[in-house]
């Protein structure tokens, strides 16, 4: 009787000990963080664009950024974008939401947009296909 006591009370302590999963952690992504991103590789062969430029307004205090864009391919296209601005160090101020703009084929264009924020120094601007 005993011997069966123990070895319920050993079984009983072996399910009650199982072993526990370690977290499961994110990977270091190796390609940084460009200011400008495409949600998908067709969109991004659609269009064509330019290097940002980025200015103080008169004051010095908001940021603007002017981004050239257009259509590459030989129809009109309506692209959402959306912009997440940041501090100095780096950490997010504020970000928009998804805002739609069509681009004429093969014409030239801009998406503009400014900081609500005198800390803003930097942004990043994500296209994707407008839904």
């Amino acid at each position: 009787m005993k011997t069966k006591f123990a070895v319920l009370l050993t079984a009983m302590t072996l399910i009650g000990c199982q072993r526990v999963n370690p977290p499961i952690e994110g990977r270091e992504d190796p390609f940084g963080s460009p200011q400008v991103t495409f949600a998908d590789r067709t969109l991004k062969n659609q269009t064509a664009i330019g290097a940002p430029r980025l200015q103080r307004d008169d004051a010095g205090n908001l940021l603007h950024v002017t981004l050239p864009i257009r259509s590459a391919v030989t129809k009109t296209i309506t692209v959402d974008y959306k912009v997440t601005w940041y501090d100095r160090s780096g950490a997010v101020l504020s970000e928009t939401g998804w805002t739609s703009k069509m681009l004429e084929a093969n014409t030239p264009d801009t998406i503009q947009m400014n900081s609500t924020s005198e800390q803003a120094a930097d942004f990043r601007i994500a296209l994707r296909k407008a839904r």
